[in-house]
């Protein structure tokens, strides 16, 4: 079934004053590098292949989605490395399993815009998203942009909490054509 999907465009203004991060030992953040690509669609895929997002832009459900997705955005003109960091499990682990990702385009000279956020479920509630908007945001303003935009489906409401947290305030209401598909009855 087609549907629309209700967003909020948010903007924050730049410098803008967000807490430092807690000291984890458990969790490191990663600047973007290519060899991460693989670490980024992964952690892109397990953050929203079982959410709403995933129906609003069905590649966010796909695995191979994901990397093909992260490999558009890093091959654009617009891509802002310094904004694309990737959250990463350490502690009591023998692998490196990633948490979350984070990615920056350029939408104009002074425009930043944070294209995905994404925080796999078992990571929620653990500052990660915070971090890699602070994150993201310090790397915008050092590339000269002067303010930073970005999107969220206005059911997704801690979401929308924590971007209020850190300055963000809704700017416009926008819709999305999406596809969903529902079980069928037994």
């Amino acid at each position: 079934m087609a549907v629309f999907f209700k967003r909020y465009r948010m903007r924050v203004d730049l410098p803008c004053r967000i807490s430092e991060r807690s000291a984890r030992d458990d969790i490191s953040f990663v600047p973007w590098h290519p060899k991460l690509l693989g670490m980024h669609a992964l952690a892109k895929w397990e953050s929203f292949r079982n959410e709403m997002d995933g129906s609003v832009f069905p590649c966010l459900a796909d695995r191979e989605g994901c990397r093909q997705l992260m490999r558009d955005i890093a091959g654009k003109n617009s891509f802002v490395p310094e904004s694309t960091w990737l959250a990463i499990e350490r502690a009591g682990t023998p692998w490196e399993a990633p948490l979350g990702t984070i990615q920056g385009l350029r939408h104009g000279p002074v425009h930043g815009a944070i294209q995905n956020i994404g925080v796999v479920p078992i990571a929620r509630g653990r500052g990660v998203g915070r971090e890699l908007i602070r994150k993201a945001l310090l790397g915008f303003h050092a590339a000269g942009c002067r303010y930073v935009t970005l999107e969220v489906t206005v059911h997704n409401l801690r979401a929308i909490e924590l971007y209020r947290s850190v300055g963000f305030q809704r700017i416009e209401t926008v819709f999305k054509y999406g596809l969903v598909s529902f079980p069928k009855a037994n």
